[in-house]
């Protein structure tokens, strides 16, 4: 350190600035980001703590340490030559306001000497990372690894910290074998970068670190996974006194689901668990197989992580337990194979995951197939089909309670897992004489008179022919005429109702039960961060979720509901006759709906989640005018207090509220 101690007293160059000289990265790094865009002249003489040419497309990555403190420094160009972790280096350039915090912009950079990284380092966790102080800064972390991924010229250790998980990148070197890091205890020291949203805010956090160097491994992982002990699934996330570091375990069961590269089920004995896993190897349902995989806490039940498995011997079928729906949502058959009965609401076979929404007992629940390729025999299923169904039951809990403060917790949702058609047996159909019937039967009565006529006056063809030209003349422009008022009320990417048509719609809702009196709801929905699924992904990722959502969205409000596309990734549901309650139920199913599983695009899973505002309006009191501004309102408190959340906005007393629903209690 007496090295950065001397490197802190350069003497400044004069620059042609009417502002002070800053030469400590302290200096920069501690001002307001109003300060910063004053473009202060900066000189520091520091030692470089990581260069990394590849991690950002926009610049290199490089940080900077002297005695006072770390700063990155942008580049004004890429250095002919990379620099070293350890150099002594000159760097002259000007304060700027970065993504986070206060940087050196503008920067060009001079080697002056070979010297060596800081060989000390400050111990942090998870939360100091979250909270933005240590950013830039020179730290040591201990963890875990999880898993190791390589993205172009980088390669990703995910870690697992006491309290919380990290990614830390740096630049590959071919010469090491990264993957044998998978659950080793390591130390290991960088700089803290942040994550961040278009507005400068702070989303998150990692560690960008020099090289293989700064790594040590304290406690390598086991030469064989498979060889550990197993451990029972009953027995996984126990109270266990002078608990370190969660490392691996091996659980053994008879498998009970398989969604190779993705998903892999077990029983073993009455608990049952499910497993994340990339593996791809084939085992059928009813043999037994051990995992390796990180403990993870699930929703009812533990989970593993980054899972390994293989076949470990012959079992027998694990028999389906039957249940209600009201018993699948408490909880305790969660990752259990079961049957259970419903009736078909629709289903979306166009979906990676092809799935049925069905309802049962009042409850409406989802149940996936684990892909496409398999639906090439399974008939159509009209609403109103009575189907059961056997598969994996996976219980969503509803984070805002607690049971009642025992610390259970308490089912919001659910879902089926289905292992192929095969699992789906049909029980009834809806009756055949419906709506749709009868009028093809009118159709099929219609041409026979046609004909019939026709064959009457079959000396007068050339009528018959002008009027059959006419006829399709007609059709055509009738076909024509509601493509054009679709066109016009409809938005084209999600087919919901556009904004003017929503509009519309809602005034006619207000003017419609004006005289009568009764209330209406209305809802605004904004897709959280959607911004950087288009910016990230592409605007073909951000369609896909788009036109997801709005399906979502659909699928959790009432046929009676109206559902628009207010703008970008901001709709708007109009519920007649529905009171504040039904209102903030219907706000929050919605939100689940979006949140509940990921969007699947390309392989990627887009974990989305949204903000709701809600207002509920007596029709022959307010405007829908007032109500909208309302919605509008509580959307924007529900987005400042941290999104993924419902905020209604009460038109009578001018207060906005936070749901506490209860499940089960649709509008």
């Amino acid at each position: 350190m007496a090295l950065l101690a001397a490197s802190a007293q350069i003497t400044a160059q004069t620059l042609p600035s009417h502002l002070p000289t800053l030469t400590t990265a302290r200096a920069v790094h501690g001002m307001t980001i109003e300060d910063s865009t004053r473009a202060y002249p900066v000189h520091l003489s520091a030692i470089v703590t990581c260069y990394n040419p590849y991690i950002d497309a926009r610049r290199p990555a490089l940080f900077v340490v002297d005695a006072t403190g770390s700063v990155f420094v942008a580049l004004e160009a890429t250095p002919a030559v990379d620099l070293k972790p350890g150099q002594l280096i000159e760097v002259t350039g000007v304060s700027a306001s970065g993504d986070f915090a206060p940087i050196v912009g503008h920067a060009r950079a001079r080697v002056l000497a070979q010297s060596h990284l800081p060989l000390d380092a400050r111990r942090v966790g998870m939360s100091e990372l979250l909270s933005g102080s240590q950013d830039g800064q020179w730290v040591e972390v201990e963890a875990v690894v999880h898993s190791v991924r390589e993205e172009g010229r980088d390669v990703f250790l995910d870690l697992a910290l006491r309290d919380g998980e990290l990614s830390a990148a740096t630049v590959i070197d071919y010469n090491i074998d990264y993957s044998s890091l998978v659950d080793a205890t390591i130390i290991l020291r960088g700089n803290a970068a942040p994550l961040f949203n278009h507005l400068l805010q702070m989303t998150g956090a990692h560690l960008l670190f020099p090289d293989f160097s700064t790594l040590r491994v304290e406690q390598p992982p086991p030469a064989e996974p498979f060889q550990l002990p197993v451990t029972r699934v009953r027995d996984l996330l126990r109270y266990t006194p002078k608990t370190g570091l969660q490392r691996r375990v091996r659980v053994r069961g008879v498998v009970t689901l398989l969604w190779p590269g993705r998903i892999i089920c077990i029983e073993d004995g009455p608990e049952g668990l499910c497993a994340q896993t990339s593996d791809t190897l084939t085992v059928t349902p009813g043999r037994v197989a051990d995992l390796v995989g990180f403990p993870g806490i699930g929703d009812f039940t533990p989970i593993l992580a980054e899972t390994a498995f293989r076949r470990a011997g012959a079992g027998e079928p694990i028999p389906a337990v039957p249940v209600t729906a009201q018993q699948a949502l408490h909880g305790d058959h969660d990752a259990h194979l079961i049957t259970i009965d419903g009736q078909v609401l629709a289903e979306n076979p166009d979906d990676a995951d092809p799935k049925i929404v069905l309802s049962a007992a009042g409850l409406v629940f989802t149940a996936s197939l684990p892909n496409k390729s398999i639906l090439q025999d399974m008939p159509v299923l009209e609403r109103g089909t009575r189907l059961r169904l056997t598969g994996i039951c996976l219980t969503q809990s509803d984070s805002q309670k607690n049971g009642n403060g025992a610390g259970f917790p308490v089912g919001k949702s659910f879902r089926v897992l289905l292992r192929s058609t095969e699992d789906i047996q049909i029980l009834s159909r809806p009756s055949w004489w419906n709506t749709a019937h009868s009028l093809a039967i009118l159709a099929v009565a219609s041409l026979i008179a046609i004909l019939a006529i026709g064959v009457v006056v079959i000396l007068r063809r050339q009528v018959k022919h002008q009027t059959a030209v006419i006829r399709d003349q007609l059709a055509e422009s009738i076909a024509l005429k509601d493509a054009a008022e679709f066109q016009a009320t409809h938005d084209g990417l999600t087919g919901l109702q556009n904004r003017n048509a929503i509009f519309a719609l809602l005034h006619r809702e207000f003017d419609l039960v004006s005289r009568a009196g009764p209330v209406t709801g209305v809802i605004m929905l904004d897709l959280d961060h959607f911004k950087q699924v288009n910016d990230t992904y592409g605007h073909e990722a951000g369609d896909k979720v788009l036109k997801e959502a709005a399906q979502r969205v659909i699928a959790a409000v009432r046929s009676s509901d109206i559902v628009g596309r207010y703008g970008g990734e901001e709709f708007l549901i109009v519920l007649p006759h529905c009171d504040a309650l039904q209102c903030l139920a219907c706000a929050e199913r919605v939100r689940m709906a979006i949140a509940s599983e990921p969007i699947v695009h390309d392989g990627l899973l887009l974990y989305m989640t949204a903000s709701l505002g809600a207002a509920c309006a007596l029709s022959h009191v307010h405007t829908e005018h007032q109500a909208l501004v309302a919605a509008d309102q509580a959307l924007y408190r529900a987005k400042k207090n941290g999104r993924n959340q419902v905020v209604s906005l009460d038109l009578q007393t001018i207060e906005l509220t936070r749901p506490q629903l209860v499940h089960g209690s649709p509008p």
